[in-house]
């Protein structure tokens, strides 16, 4: 009798060496929270490669290198964020109820993201030709159609009211995915999409002009290293990390490379400096705000004031710390994350006694979502004036309680 074969095309052996027919989906997947949670330069292959639970030799026939793989996993999720505003019907009757419809797609779509949209806050400083078009092409479409529904429905509000408003309301569906509060689907779309719609409504101030942003005035410090943490945070902001080196730095600072090493033993050491200027910054603002307020609806207008004064003046540094966490240590990450939370929840804490209706859960959720407005606005060369960014992340704290005079009351 002929031997048998040791499997069987139906055996469970067999079965499992067969590779899902996903296989390339669960590749981007993988590789959408490792960028979103790493950022780019930080990610290995290999580990993408592990987390997707194949070998390295098996993703290079999917993906050539790195940037290949990045750039779908861009378009991927651009994609997805128009299918997701596609499927909203247009209601030219009723442009309420499609501004609402468009708000909530675009909550939806950040709540199925959120271990992957970190990639939205610097996509486009690593896409390049096609694919930064590609997904910026999604963008401004779904901007221009959010822009013209709200001035469908609000047809006082001139273009750049309008346009500012649009900006805030998609910073504010997004936000739920740059951080990890827990709570359920439905509440955060509740929460969240009328948060972003009562921003229709929003009084914001006439402002300054939006102006491109000038050279950095005042004097400068003239501690040696004040200076290099000063001119490497410039350098990360413009070029990255990764592609800064110690000689560009000691040049910037006009110091020899030995210089440099003088008060940082590594390029790493210098970034870690930085992102614990920038939370010491923030605690220290924090304290500040509440030492000048009386009630917590002063203490959020202070808060928020401050945090916008900090963004316009810090933006490189700010901008620094949202793209290059990825880059230190996890243990170094966790131990900043866990501050950042601390703040998170003290402005928390005054935002549920200001509004009664909220949960401590749902106020995290505004209050990252307002920092997320914050962050978004002071991002661009032509940026708002401040007194607009604060006049709307204040409407996402406080709602209809925020007036137009600045003046907040309980409801």
């Amino acid at each position: 009798m002929p031997a048998q074969p040791a499997t069987t095309p139906a055996s469970p052996a067999r079965a499992r060496r067969r590779r899902p027919p996903d296989r390339r989906d669960i590749i981007l997947r993988a590789a959408a929270k490792a960028f979103s949670d790493n950022g780019y330069h930080a990610v290995r292959l290999d580990d993408i490669a592990e987390a997707a639970g194949m070998s390295a030799p098996a993703l290079y026939r999917h993906f050539p290198n790195k940037y290949a793989l990045f750039a779908q996993t861009a378009r991927m999720l651009a994609d997805e964020l128009a299918t997701a505003v596609g499927e909203v019907p247009a209601e030219p009757d009723d442009p309420e109820l499609e501004l609402r419809g468009l708000l909530s797609a675009l909550t939806g779509a950040a709540i199925e993201n959120r271990r992957t949209g970190g990639l939205y806050h610097w996509e486009a400083d690593y896409l390049q030709g096609d694919d930064a078009r590609h997904v910026r092409d999604i963008v401004v479409g779904q901007h221009r159609r959010i822009r013209q529904v709200v001035r469908a429905a609000r047809p006082a509000l001139d273009h750049d009211s309008a346009d500012l408003i649009t900006a805030a309301m998609t910073s504010t569906v997004a936000s739920p995915a740059t951080h990890r509060a827990a709570l359920g689907h439905r509440q955060i779309d509740a929460l969240i999409s009328a948060a972003a719609m009562s921003l229709i409504d929003t009084p914001v101030p006439a402002g300054h002009p939006r102006v491109e942003d000038s050279p950095t005035t005042g004097l400068s410090p003239t501690s040696r290293r004040e200076v290099l943490l000063a001119e490497s945070t410039k350098l990360f902001a413009a070029h990255g990390f990764r592609e800064v080196t110690i000689d560009d730095i000691a040049r910037a600072a006009d110091l020899p490379a030995s210089g440099v090493y003088r008060h940082f033993e590594s390029k790493s050491a210098i970034l870690l400096a930085a992102f614990w200027r920038t939370s010491d910054r923030v605690t220290a603002m924090i304290a500040d705000a509440l030492s000048s307020s009386s009630t917590p609806e002063e203490a959020l207008v202070a808060l928020v004031n401050r945090y916008v004064g900090l963004s316009c003046t810090n933006n490189d540094m700010l901008s620094v710390y949202v793209k290059e966490i990825g880059n230190l240590a996890p243990a170094q990450r966790t131990e900043l994350r866990s501050q950042q939370r601390i703040n998170v929840e003290e402005w928390a804490a005054w935002l549920t006694r200001a509004r009664a209706d909220l949960t401590s859960v749902q106020a995290r959720f505004l209050v990252q979502a307002a920092l997320n407005v914050t962050i978004d606005l002071t991002r661009p060369r032509r940026r708002p004036a401040p007194e607009q960014i604060s006049a709307l992340a204040l409407r996402v704290l406080l709602g209809s309680r925020y007036r137009s005079d600045g003046v907040e009351v309980g409801q």
